[in-house]
């Protein structure tokens, strides 16, 4: 009968630069989602909230700081603020 770990314990932490560029994407899907209104601001809050999370718990610290400070910049913006962003964002493009 098996045991169910629920805890990162001896599992090696991935490390930054192979999972910063997936941060980095994810940002930028939930960005191109707001814009085309396939999502709210708050469903994209709650989304990188959930990427944070997992990064925070099995990523090394380089990722976790970049992630924590790029993600939290962009979720304190109010909703007008984060479409407005996406907007710029994604018309320049």
């Amino acid at each position: 009968m098996g045991i169910q770990i629920t805890y990162a314990e001896n599992l090696p932490e991935i490390k930054s630069e192979f999972i910063e560029p997936y941060a980095q994407r994810f940002l930028m899907m939930q960005m191109e989602s707001v814009y085309f209104g396939l999502i709210t601001p708050q469903e994209a809050r709650v989304s990188l909230d959930c990427v944070e999370y997992f990064i925070s718990s099995f990523c090394g610290i380089h990722a976790r700081l970049s992630v924590s400070n790029e993600y939290g910049r962009f979720k304190r913006l109010s909703d007008d603020e984060m479409k407005s962003i996406c907007k710029k964002v994604f018309t320049e493009i």
